[in-house]
């Protein structure tokens, strides 16, 4: 829960932070549940599943809505300063990168239907250890949140980079399957759509990292953000080998 530096004489006003806070960790534990969910329908193919995943969106929306809303009326009429002021906009930024991170997992979920009928589970094996990967760094990074723990976030913010490591051995992978056979291009396009969304789930991630940087530290972090993905470099053909 937020400490604030700044005490209030009216303790309502430290009521709404938390509630804002509260708030925020509930919509962490809302989408964990949707990539979990949405990747377990991933692997087993399973429609039904993947249509609770979507229907569940609308629930993140409304509580980004929510957090939004009551955002603008602390601000509005409480008028924050420093440490008050930093909380109320990370919090309401953060909001945001949840409910993408919700729109990416329903887009995961929509492309089940194609991949049940037309499985490539040899293809999709990678994906299940890059979802695991996201989880738990979305998980560390909830933590943080609670705690208030920077050095955890930036943990977390670095470790996007493995992410990026994973997201492009599964372009790679993907890439060979549909090279070997034309059969296979229809369901590794998906996966690749899938594996993609992933890799943006872990860039919003590494985002609320830096939201709880700036809360703390009043600053973004000074070091270059982690990167790699080199997807932009991979071709279907390798090169020609120079004659001579």
């Amino acid at each position: 829960m937020p400490k604030s530096t700044h005490p209030h004489t009216v303790a309502a006003f430290d009521q709404e932070l938390n509630r804002l806070d509260e708030m925020l960790v509930h919509q962490f534990e809302l989408v964990h549940g949707m990539i979990h969910d949405a990747m377990i329908s991933v692997s087993h193919f399973d429609v039904d599943l993947a249509q609770e995943v979507i229907a569940r969106d609308a629930k993140v929306d409304d509580l980004d809505l929510v957090i939004e809303e009551d955002s603008i009326k602390i601000l509005a009429l409480r008028s924050p300063l420093a440490d008050d002021l930093r909380w109320v906009i990370a919090i309401q930024k953060a909001s945001s990168e949840l409910e993408r991170m919700g729109d990416f997992s329903k887009n995961i979920s929509k492309r089940v239907g194609v991949l049940a009928l037309h499985p490539l589970p040899e293809a999709a094996g990678g994906l299940k250890v890059m979802g695991l990967m996201v989880l738990e760094q979305l998980d560390r990074m909830r933590q943080a949140w609670i705690e208030e723990k920077t050095e955890q976030a930036m943990t977390v913010w670095q470790g996007d980079e493995a992410v990026d490591t994973l997201y492009d051995g599964m372009f790679r992978e993907l890439l060979t399957h549909m090279m070997e056979s034309p059969r296979n291009i229809s369901s590794c396009i998906h996966l690749l759509f899938i594996a993609k969304n992933l890799e943006r789930i872990g860039d919003h991630i590494t985002n609320i990292a830096e939201d709880l940087y700036y809360r703390i530290n009043g600053e973004k972090p000074t070091m270059n953000r982690p990167k790699a993905d080199k997807t932009c470099q991979v071709t279907a053909h390798p090169e020609k080998k120079p004659e001579g």
